[in-house]
């Protein structure tokens, strides 16, 4: 157990910590997203019309200047089948795959 003094918690800096995580992962989902495109043989613009976006919505999520919502996000899932969503493997995301029926651009 590691105990620290009460003004170092008051001096932390939870606000850039925070911010810092969510550029991490924001970065990290960028990057999957690219790769997982680039697995399958897809470009933005197939991606885009398939899930009735635009390319540019995709070229900023792809570039992690967009954090996509969860909606999209299982979206996303859905196109890239494994190579996407072994990121965000957990039961909700698991159940709500499981459901939809195969797609193919």
């Amino acid at each position: 157990m590691v105990l620290v003094h009460p003004a170092a918690i008051e001096q932390f800096d939870h606000k850039w910590m925070e911010l810092s995580f969510r550029q991490e992962i924001q970065e990290e989902v960028a990057n999957r997203l690219k790769k997982a495109r680039l697995i399958r043989g897809y470009s933005q613009t197939e991606v885009a019309n398939s899930l009735h976006l635009s390319q540019s919505a995709i070229s900023k999520y792809e570039s992690g200047q967009v954090m996509p919502d969860l909606l999209v996000l299982l979206t996303f899932c859905h196109l890239y089948g494994n190579e996407l969503a072994a990121f965000f493997d957990c039961p909700f995301f698991r159940t709500y795959l499981e459901d939809l029926p195969p797609t193919e651009i």
